[in-house]
């Protein structure tokens, strides 16, 4: 049947990951429904096994995912401040104040993050429960998965599903008040269908693409380091957009242009007004990552290795030195990548994931929750290639002689 993804060898695999990450120790306190859940996986399994229908598996694990988020999100507890702030900040805006330069109530920190987090959570803001957006973005992800599965008609993607769903990390990241399980699905979201747009050659939703881009750039700026190499990729394809402006105009653009001025032109929308209202607080309050006083060295990065490890302070030695540190090796990493190519979907997310590695392995306070923003367009990487192949070039492939001998297609 056409569509149909092919075997269910990955989704099995998919389900065991589920169970064993979420099985844990015998005794340990989890909610009931979560109890249930890990109990009928092994049916959820032996479906699967049994029809060889890997729909079984992900329909499964997307409940699972997102019941088991549900079942672990505690309204009195709260291990970040962002998403408080981000409320606080909201209400500001709503009264006629400026959020950045703002003393905020819930935190001494500032609210250190582009407007496009403002226009976000505005709808979980109106309707009373942000963190529920948390929740939201993370089923996105499985739901986008899925589909990267029947669009592939290969079950891998259903695997890559059941380590999403049921991660601890990535299950206590979307409901403790940080927002990069959403920062995470929004890049991942416009990444998915920027690959489809290319696969379909179909602008509208390439434009869509950029438009999310332009919302990712500016909700959270460590998802820079992408945006040159998606750019680079369009770059490289012989693409271009008819554009209809008007009854009887239609304009032609590259790709490439038409996606980097969408993206580019909505982030800088977004924040212009806010820049316009007072340039110094803005400014100010987005570079506040920057500040020795905010983020002490500390987390996942190389200076608080080498402070564990051979006891040298890196604040210390180099001071203010270190943000233009981070920045150069990050401009650096862009620049060999650029220089290497990026013909190939895979190689653009692949290149955009390590010089974010660069960016945050270099950084001076390097949070864990920084990597829930990261995980899904890491789990999109090994479908990227098949993802952009138009199904008409997968089937000619499938049906030659060369390919059914099991040797690669010239």
């Amino acid at each position: 049947m056409k569509g149909r993804i092919r075997g269910a060898d990955a989704a099995l695999i998919g389900l065991a990951i589920a169970f064993f990450t979420l099985a844990g120790f015998q005794g340990q306190p989890r909610p009931l429904e979560v109890f249930a859940l890990i109990l009928f996986l092994p049916l959820a399994l032996v479906v699967t096994g049994i029809t060889q229908r890997a729909w079984v598996a992900a329909g499964y694990l997307l409940i699972l995912g997102i019941v088991v988020r549900i079942a672990y999100l505690d309204p009195s507890f709260l291990g970040s401040d962002v998403l408080p702030i981000a409320e606080e900040a909201i209400d500001v805006l709503l009264d006629g104040g400026n959020p950045y330069g703002h003393e905020y109530v819930v935190s001494t920190n500032p609210y250190a993050f582009p407007p496009g987090n403002l226009l976000y959570y505005l709808p979980g803001f109106l309707l009373g429960d942000m963190r529920a957006t948390e929740i939201f973005a993370a089923g996105t992800v499985l739901v986008g998965l899925a589909w990267a599965a029947w669009l592939i008609r290969n079950d891998w993607p259903v695997a890559a599903m059941g380590l999403y769903a049921a991660a601890p990390p990535l299950i206590e990241l979307s409901t403790e008040g940080s927002n990069d399980t959403s920062a995470g699905a929004l890049l991942f979201v416009s990444a998915l269908l920027l690959l489809v747009a290319r696969r379909q050659s179909n602008g509208g939703l390439l434009l869509l693409s950029a438009l999310l881009m332009g919302e990712t750039l500016a909700f959270k700026l460590y998802m820079l380091p992408f945006w040159p190499f998606l750019v680079a990729y369009l770059g490289s394809q012989p693409w271009r957009l008819s554009l209809t402006a008007g009854a009887s105009r239609s304009l032609r653009a590259s790709a490439w242009l038409a996606y980097a001025s969408v993206s580019a032109g909505f982030a800088g929308l977004v924040s212009l007004p806010f820049f316009l209202w007072s340039p110094t607080a803005f400014v100010d309050d987005l570079l506040s990552w920057s500040s020795a006083t905010i983020h002490p060295i500390d987390g996942w990065n190389v200076w608080a290795f080498l402070l564990r490890w051979q006891g040298w302070n890196a604040q210390s030695a180099l001071g203010d030195y270190l943000p233009s540190i981070d920045t150069a090796l990050m401009l650096a990493a862009i620049i060999i990548g650029l220089i290497i190519g990026v013909r190939r979907p895979s190689r653009a997310l692949l290149f955009g994931a390590a010089t974010w590695f660069v960016l945050m392995f270099f950084a001076r306070w390097t949070t864990w929750a920084y990597f829930a923003g990261i995980a899904p367009v890491v789990l999109l990487i090994p479908f990227a290639d098949q993802l952009v192949e138009p199904p008409e070039v997968r089937e000619k492939a499938e049906k030659s002689p060369v390919t059914k001998a099991g040797l690669p297609v010239p």
